[in-house]
């Protein structure tokens, strides 16, 4: 997801100090993952450090035209001020503006929405976590789950098990795969 989308293929490119330098005027830095050496977080062997904040709702706001430009703005902001990545909901289940409105079926405007959101992350330099549910029950969460089976006629009793029913944990999967895919 964070690896380098310009396609530069038709342009002579070459690298140099962990940047692309195209036709020796464009330079641009490559976005790699950011992984770990040892405790320390590494992007090309360099330690990165996290400036972090949260903004769960990043998505809602862009899957209105009339709020979009928000997320623009709080982009901007975060790097104004030097932070590094954002945790933002890569789920909404069920609900108000759902991404997943029942298993496996999914509004095109939302994922639309959340492409978005991690565009505008890149175009600012910010990182981004996202979750693919919750623990709680806004935004759907592993509760969200658990009624889709229940209301499917599985014998479900808890909210807990999310996590060991097979048909609750074949939902959240099948979303995984399609979050990944997509």
């Amino acid at each position: 997801m964070f690896t380098d989308d310009i396609d530069l293929s038709s342009q002579r490119s070459n690298v140099v100090n962990g940047k692309q330098v195209v036709n020796s005027e464009v330079v641009v830095e490559q976005w790699g993952l950011v992984r770990t050496k040892g405790t320390q977080f590494v992007n090309g062997g360099k330690p990165f450090y996290v400036n972090g904040f949260n903004a769960y709702w990043l998505m809602i706001l862009a899957a209105e035209q009339s709020t979009r430009g928000k997320v623009t703005e709080v982009f901007k902001q975060a790097e104004a001020i030097g932070l590094t990545v954002c945790r933002t909901w890569g789920f909404n289940d069920g609900g108000w503006r759902a991404l997943q409105k029942s298993p496996s079926v999914y509004d095109e405007d939302v994922f639309k929405a959340l492409d978005y959101v991690v565009s505008e992350a890149r175009k600012y330099r910010i990182r981004l976590i996202l979750p693919l549910t919750n623990n709680w029950d806004g935004y759907g969460g592993k509760a969200r789950y658990v009624k889709w089976a229940r209301d499917a006629g599985v014998n479900v009793t808890s909210d807990d098990d999310f996590f060991s029913d097979q048909t609750v944990k074949t939902y959240f999967k099948n979303h995984v795969k399609v979050s990944i895919k997509t």
